[in-house]
């Protein structure tokens, strides 16, 4: 068993050497594919941690009218608390509230210009999902027995949003093509090296090689173009993430970094291992369909 692994590894190098640059032009492509593929995977994570931390800090205003008894506040409180999409509602307290505003304008000098407290009772609204935001606004702006005003600041969370899914859609287009080309190429490379010893593995046949001896070397070069292109492209990854995760702490501060060594762990094992099983399914596909072609 160790001898044949060796002969197929022996081989396929010899046929890497005679298809030297199919196999430079699909070792290139396949590690450009792989390290916009970490990069992208790396976006992906922070770009999935950014909405999680929006969505944590995505609050709703609402001002109630005055006049309203504390049972009337409790019993509306209880009630929109059980709407579906409502995390979390919690009673402010008016008067810790006009307090502090007065602590944040105190050369406004207010407990001179107002004798009461003008802030009418609101209520802080958390919601479970920020996709829910706009229906949820319009289902509490309509209980106008007790509500004033809602207020939210959710645009600039709906921008966001839309910028995140627009990048991860289109990221995951432009690494659906690659692969795709990759692939290809991949394919084209393995059924070159077999059409360039077509004789020797007639000869292998007629000697009563199996079908699976003779893929072998096949195979193995397939891997290796996988593994060999994925170290390569998991060690740029790692160079670039340390320039990168500089600026980010200097340019976006409160951007959410979830780049642990966990995470980022994980993220070259997923290259690695795609990486091989690209190659390694390109290969088989090309083996089987070109030796149908010269047997």
């Amino acid at each position: 068993m160790i001898r044949k692994f060796i002969f197929f590894i022996v081989e396929a190098f010899i046929g890497m050497k005679r298809s030297s640059f199919m196999i430079t032009v699909s070792l290139a492509t396949v590690f450009i594919s792989l390290l916009i593929f970490g990069f992208f995977l790396i976006v992906n994570l922070n770009l999935v941690n950014f909405s999680s931390y929006l969505n944590s800090k995505l609050e709703v205003r609402v001002f109630l009218k005055d006049g309203l008894t504390k049972k009337e506040i409790r019993l509306f409180k209880e009630k929109i608390s059980s709407i579906k999409g409502i995390q979390s509602v919690e009673l402010l307290d008016k008067d810790q509230e006009w307090n502090e505003f007065k602590e944040r304008y105190d050369t406004l000098n207010l407990d001179d210009l107002v004798n009461s407290n003008p802030l009418p009772v609101s209520l802080t609204v958390r919601l479970e999902d920020d996709h829910q935001l706009k229906s949820i606004v319009t289902l509490l702006a309509g209980f106008n027995m007790f509500v004033e005003d809602v207020v939210y600041g959710g645009k600039m969370a709906e921008r966001m949003q839309k910028v995140s899914r627009f990048i991860l859609y289109f990221g995951w287009g432009i690494v659906g093509v690659l692969f795709c080309a990759t692939f290809l190429i991949v394919i084209n490379t393995i059924k070159l090296t077999i059409m360039n010893r077509s004789e020797e593995i007639s000869i292998m046949k007629l000697v009563g090689a199996t079908d699976s001896f003779v893929m072998g070397p096949f195979l193995v070069e397939g891997v290796f173009l996988g593994l060999f292109s994925s170290i390569v492209a998991v060690a740029m990854i790692h160079f670039g993430l340390k320039l990168i995760a500089v600026n980010l702490v200097s340019f976006l501060p409160f951007f959410p970094n979830d780049l642990n060594e966990k995470n980022i762990f994980i993220i070259y094992l997923i290259v690695v291992l795609w990486g091989c099983f690209m190659c390694l399914m390109g290969a088989l596909l090309s083996t089987r369909s070109t030796l149908k072609k010269i047997l």
